[in-house]
């Protein structure tokens, strides 16, 4: 099943709405509890609600490292780039920067960076859309979300990953997602996560509604 929240305690997504360290707005859990995942332990594949599926929209902040795909980090003067295997989209972490007084809203937001502690990279983002999941559960985002993640290069093959999460649209104070990763080694898949809405609709129709009405 591998991980499904956010949530420290309940990373395989079994106490979706109980977790004890995600302070919920009341509205944020009925949403959260209202959708529909096409993955973890009561998914509903057929029936999901979720954006990237249902849309490709992009999975977003967070939950990007929840996917089986892979990720480089590339080191310039100005800037950090994260590119994602996953849909083969990229960040771009401005160094020595500050954020826009009033940035327009975007799928990734606006994020600057430094590093601290001389082991540390700090990334600060703001302006995001509010439209993205932070997991595959549907724990949402709205547009004041403030997220601060901290990666950590624990040693050659390990990096800390800590996301401090502070949208006060959704939650009611800051809260922590903590993950470790660890280097593969393994190249990036060239066109392995392409989203089609057509081709998803393909895969509905001729694969997955055949397999469950034989089910039945």
């Amino acid at each position: 099943m591998g991980i499904q929240s956010i949530s420290n305690s309940d990373i395989g997504g079994t106490k979706r709405g109980k977790e004890e360290d995600i302070p919920y707005q009341p509205w944020a859990l009925a949403k959260t509890l209202s959708e529909k995942p096409p993955t973890g332990p009561d998914n509903q594949f057929d029936q999901t609600t979720d954006p990237w599926i249902l849309y490709c929209e992009p999975p977003g902040l967070v939950r990007i490292y929840m996917e089986p795909g892979r990720t480089k980090f590339v080191q310039t003067p100005d800037a950090v780039y994260i590119f994602h295997e996953v849909m083969q989209t990229f960040r771009i972490v401005r160094l020595n920067s500050k954020h826009p007084a009033d940035p327009d809203p975007t799928w990734w937001g606006d994020s600057i960076g430094w590093y601290e502690n001389g082991d540390t990279l700090v990334v600060d983002t703001i302006g995001t859309n509010g439209k993205t999941w932070l997991d595959q559960l549907g724990h949402p985002t709205t547009d004041k979300l403030h997220l601060i993640e901290r990666y950590k290069r624990v040693d050659a093959n390990t990096l800390d990953f800590v996301a401090t999460i502070d949208d006060p649209g959704a939650y009611t104070k800051p809260f922590e997602s903590h993950r470790i990763f660890t280097q593969t080694g393994v190249p990036f898949l060239q066109d392995s996560w392409v989203c089609s809405v057509r081709e998803n609709q393909g895969f509905f129709d001729d694969l997955y509604a055949p397999a469950t009405s034989q089910k039945k």
